[in-house]
C-alpha cells in the first residue's frame, strides 16, 4: 500500500502550477518582490510554511533599526515628504522577506526531490529553470557579502543556524545535494562551456563520452561565465576552517560525483584544485569537527576512486605528510571508511591494469596504495570495521562500515582468499582474548544486511554503482558467509568453536 506521505506528494504535484510557482519564488530577485499588501496576503496563504513569530520579530527589528538611521527628519516630516512610505517595505525588510520565503520554498523542493515522484519533480524543475535561476542569484543573494548589520533574529548571532542568511545557505546546499544525487540532471549545474569541457576530457582520455552529458538540454543549463557547481567550488575553497558550511558544501559536491564513477566528472573537479583543497583541510587546517572530516573523507573517496591521475596527484601533495594523513584515517575509521573502501577497490582495479606503464608507475610510487597492499593492514582495517559496529548501534553514519568490510571480503573471495581472511579474524580474536565475539557479531550484522538490502532497489543500486560490483555478487557473498554448513571453508560458523557460538546472544536480546 502506498504511504500517505507519497500520496500527499503526488497530490501536490497534480496541482496546476504548483511546482512552477515554487521555482519562481525560489529564483525571483528582491527587486521583483511585491509590496506590503501582497506580502501580507502571501504570508497568510503560506502560513503553514513559515514560522510567523520569527519572521515578524526579525522584520520589526530591522524596521526599527532603519527608522533610527533615517536621518534627522521627525516622523511627521518624514511622512509628509514621502506619503507612500507607510505603505512600502524598506529594502532590508524586502530582503528578509525574500530570504525567509526562499528557505521554506527550497525546503519543500528538497523534500519533493527525495520522494517517489523524484523523476517527475526533476523534469518539472528543469523545465522551469530552477538551477539557472539559482545560479543568477548566487552572488547577489544566496552567497552575498553582507555587512555587520546583516539580518539576524533577535537574541541570536550571525553564526547561529537560525540566522536567515545561514538558513538560506544550508537549505540551498541541501537542495543541491538532493538534486545531484544519482540523477542525470546534475549536469544542469554546469554551463555550456563546462559541458564542452567534460566532452573534451573524455575525448583526450580516449574514453566514451558520458551519455547523460550528450543528452543534456543546453537550453536548461546555467548561463553566464560560471555554472553553479563552479561557483560552489570557489566559495568552498575560501571557507574558514571553523565554518559550519564546510560539511554541507562537501556533501553537495560529493553528490555530483556519486553514482556510476565518471572519469570526466572527476577530472573536471581535479582541474579546479579540489583534491588539494580537501587534503589541506584534512591534514593542514587542523579541522576538529568529525562531521566535516567525514564529509571530506567521503568526498575524497568519490574524487579518487579508480582514477590513476588522482592517486598520482595525491602522492605529489601528501609527500612528507603521509604519516599525518594515515593517522587521520586510523584515528576515526567510522569517518574514513568510505575512503578505505575507495583505496581497496581502486587498488584491485589498478592491479588488473599493471601492464599499463602509467598505472605501474603509480602503483610503485604511491604510498597510499602501497600501504593498502600490506596484508596486515587490510586485516587490521577489516577486524576493526567489524568490531566498531553492532546491530543495536547501526546508524546512517556507520552502516557504511559494514559495506566496506564486505567489499574487502568480496575482493578476497574473487582471489580465492576468503577462507584465509576468516581464519585470520579467528586468530586475531584469540589474540585479543575474545574468541568468537567478532565473528558472531559479523554473523548478526550480515543477517541485518539481508533484511535491509534485499527488498530495497534504490539502496542496492547505490551499492552496485559505487563499487562496480554486481549486486548479485554482494548477495551471493553474504549467503556464502552465512551458510550454516560448518564444513564450508567460506562459512563464518566454520571458524567459531561450538563453545563460543552465539556468545553475544544475551547482548542481542538486551
Amino acid at each position: 500500500m502506498e504511504a500517505p506521505r507519497n500520496r500527499f506528494y503526488a497530490t501536490l504535484l497534480n496541482i496546476t502550477g504548483f511546482i512552477e510557482r515554487l521555482c519562481k519564488l525560489a529564483t525571483r530577485k528582491v527587486s521583483e518582490s511585491t509590496g506590503t499588501t501582497t506580502f501580507l496576503q502571501e504570508l497568510e496563504e503560506w502560513y503553514t510554511w513559515l514560522d510567523n513569530a520569527l519572521v515578524l520579530d526579525a522584520l520589526m527589528r530591522v524596521a526599527h533599526e532603519e527608522t533610527e538611521q533615517s536621518g534627522t527628519e521627525s516622523p511627521d516630516e518624514s511622512g509628509l515628504a514621502n506619503p507612500s512610505s507607510r505603505t512600502q517595505l524598506p529594502q532590508s525588510m524586502k530582503i528578509m522577506h525574500e530570504i525567509m520565503y526562499k528557505v521554506e520554498v527550497l525546503y519543500v523542493l528538497c523534500v519533493l526531490l527525495m520522494g517517489r515522484q523524484r523523476n517527475q519533480v526533476h523534469k518539472m524543475i528543469a523545465e522551469f529553470k530552477l538551477i539557472p535561476g539559482l545560479n543568477n542569484l548566487f552572488d547577489k543573494l544566496i552567497w552575498r557579502k553582507h555587512s555587520a548589520s546583516s539580518l539576524v533574529l533577535h537574541g541570536h548571532n550571525q553564526n547561529c543556524d537560525c540566522s536567515p542568511d545561514i538558513s538560506l545557505k544550508i537549505q540551498f546546499l541541501r537542495l543541491l545535494q538532493s538534486f545531484s544525487d544519482h540523477h542525470e540532471n546534475k549536469y544542469l549545474l554546469l554551463n555550456s562551456q563546462e559541458l564542452n569541457e567534460l566532452s573534451a576530457i573524455s575525448l583526450k582520455a580516449n574514453i566514451p563520452e558520458v551519455e547523460a552529458v550528450m543528452n543534456t538540454d543546453r537550453s536548461l543549463v546555467c548561463d553566464g561565465k560560471k555554472g553553479l557547481l563552479t561557483r560552489l567550488l570557489q566559495v568552498m575553497k575560501k571557507e574558514p576552517a571553523e565554518s559550519s558550511f564546510r560539511f554541507w558544501q562537501a556533501r553537495a559536491v560529493e553528490s555530483f560525483l556519486r553514482g556510476v564513477t565518471s572519469y570526466a566528472d572527476q577530472m573536471f573537479l581535479l582541474k579546479r584544485g579540489l583534491l588539494e583543497h580537501i587534503l589541506y583541510c584534512i591534514v593542514d587546517s587542523e579541522c576538529k569537527s568529525r562531521d566535516v572530516l567525514q564529509s571530506y573523507f567521503d568526498l575524497l573517496g568519490e574524487l579518487m576512486k579508480f582514477n590513476i591521475d588522482a592517486f598520482k596527484r595525491f602522492n605529489k601533495y601528501i609527500n612528507a605528510d603521509e604519516k599525518v594523513f594515515l593517522n587521520q584515517i586510523n584515528s576515526s575509521l567510522v569517518d574514513s571508511n568510505m575512503l578505505v573502501r575507495c583505496i581497496a577497490l581502486s587498488l584491485d582495479r589498478f592491479e588488473s591494469q599493471s601492464d599499463d606503464i602509467k598505472v605501474a608507475e603509480v602503483l610503485s610510487e604511491c604510498r597510499l596504495l602501497s600501504y593498502m597492499t600490506q596484508g596486515s593492514i587490510r586485516m587490521s582495517f577489516l577486524f576493526r570495521l567489524i568490531n566498531i559496529i553492532h546491530v543495536q548501534t547501526l546508524t546512517q553514519e556507520n552502516v557504511s562500515c559494514l559495506n566496506t568490510s564486505l567489499v574487502i571480503l568480496m575482493l578476497a573471495r574473487r582471489k580465492g582468499r576468503l577462507p584465509c581472511y576468516l581464519q585470520t579474524i579467528r586468530d586475531m580474536e584469540c589474540m585479543e582474548k575474545y574468541p568468537g565475539f567478532i565473528l558472531n557479531n559479523f554473523h548478526c550484522l550480515l543477517r541485518f544486511w539481508q533484511q535491509h538490502y534485499l527488498d530495497k532497489d534504490k539502496d542496492s543500486t547505490c551499492l552496485e554503482n559505487s563499487s562496480c560490483i554486481n549486486f548479485s555478487y554482494w548477495k551471493e557473498t553474504v549467503s556464502v558467509l552465512l551458510t550454516p554448513d560448518r564444513t564450508s571453508p567460506c562459512a563464518i560458523v566454520s571458524y567459531i568453536d561450538e563453545a563460543y557460538m552465539d556468545v553475544d546472544k544475551e547482548f542481542l536480546e538486551d
